[in-house]
């Protein structure tokens, strides 16, 4: 018989165990993370919330989610960061009960709709949700790519570190981007600078902006999460490794090449966050990406991210360096009524730590 309690202190090492016995994925493809601390995640956001599922006095699962408000739609909602349970007590409906407890929360704080990201070949994840209700109400993209070699930066722009006064503008260029996309609350000056600085290792001092002629035409974060865990794929496709043994023979006449990391390698990275540029500067935001390539690539790293919505206009600009591409999907369930349009959907970089 299990039980279900709210998390103590002395449960982290415990919790970090069982998750890297729970990679995100199937027996072809999946991805694991080795954490420092289960819930330094959560301590990103204001109000959250992580149970524990415990059984025979072991603790053997947990859920942590954590509740959301837009003040301009006056309206309040969950994001279900993540569920676990260690693979030998699995089959026991421990997942759907710490749902179940979830989804009692949500209720009692007023929320309208509840969501999760699953990772698209998480086929046991899309199917637990499934059966409790939750329905695919759209998907981003994971866009993966290596830098493996300096990217050529057009002359033409002004890249640098944000500064005080390019707050305003960077806060109206944001807000015009992403205007109509689900679960985005516009920034003031004042929240934006909070956020940043609330997010360990990003902060305005790994946020840049692109100006042409003095005018910020574009923008973005770099976030190293890797300052949270490290990421490993414990199952590959196949054609990963087929083509880390072609990559290694060119690189015999070539030099350097992308990196494809082995199964149980871990490795670091970083997300571009916050993005947005002007649609007649699409240029300017590529060469911030550019830009970004050759951070990454003096700070010895082999990978970066964007996490994007299909309809982003980034996505476009990125696709044309040829990155790795994985779908996450958007698992929604309303409590009341019908679910609101998730698409095009805000992503908030807190959400997509694995």
């Amino acid at each position: 018989m299990f039980s279900i309690r709210p998390f103590e202190e002395g449960d982290n090492a415990r919790l970090l165990d069982i998750e890297k016995l729970c990679p995100h994925g199937n027996e072809k493809y999946a991805m694991g993370m080795d954490k420092r601390d289960i819930i330094a995640r959560y301590e990103l956001y204001d109000n959250w919330n992580v149970l524990v599922a415990e059984e025979e006095g072991k603790v053997v699962g947990l859920i942590g989610w954590t509740v959301k408000r837009d003040p301009i739609q006056r309206e309040t909602f969950i994001y279900l960061a993540e569920v676990m349970v260690h693979p030998e007590f699995r089959r026991k409906e421990i997942a759907t009960k710490l749902v179940t407890e979830a989804e009692k929360n949500a209720r009692e704080t007023g929320s309208g709709h509840i969501y999760c990201y699953i990772f698209g070949p998480n086929d046991n994840s899309k199917a637990l949700f499934g059966k409790l209700g939750y329905s695919n109400n759209g998907e981003f993209k994971t866009c993966a790519i290596s830098a493996y070699k300096k990217a050529n930066i057009a002359q033409k722009f002004e890249i640098e570190r944000i500064n005080k006064n390019d707050i305003p503008d960077v806060v109206s260029l944001i807000n015009d981007y992403y205007t109509g996309r689900a679960h985005f609350v516009p920034y003031t000056p004042e929240s934006f600078e909070s956020y940043v600085k609330r997010i360990p290792a990003y902060g305005l001092e790994n946020f840049w902006v692109v100006k042409d002629e003095g005018k910020v035409v574009a923008c973005a974060g770099l976030w190293d999460w890797s300052v949270l865990g490290d990421m490993c794929y414990t199952k590959e496709p196949l054609i990963w490794k087929v083509m880390r043994g072609v990559f290694g023979f060119l690189s015999l006449f070539f030099g350097k090449m992308p990196k494809i990391p082995t199964e149980g390698e871990y490795f670091k990275g970083y997300y571009v966050t916050d993005h947005a540029f002007e649609p007649k500067n699409s240029y300017a935001m590529s060469n911030l990406i550019g830009y970004f390539n050759n951070i990454v690539f003096d700070a010895k790293r082999d990978f970066f991210a964007a996490q994007l919505d299909p309809n982003d206009a980034l996505f476009e600009i990125i696709k044309k360096i040829k990155p790795q591409i994985d779908a996450c999907y958007v698992f929604a369930k309303a409590f009341e009524g019908e679910l609101p349009e998730l698409s095009p959907h805000y992503i908030d970089i807190r959400d997509c730590i694995p």
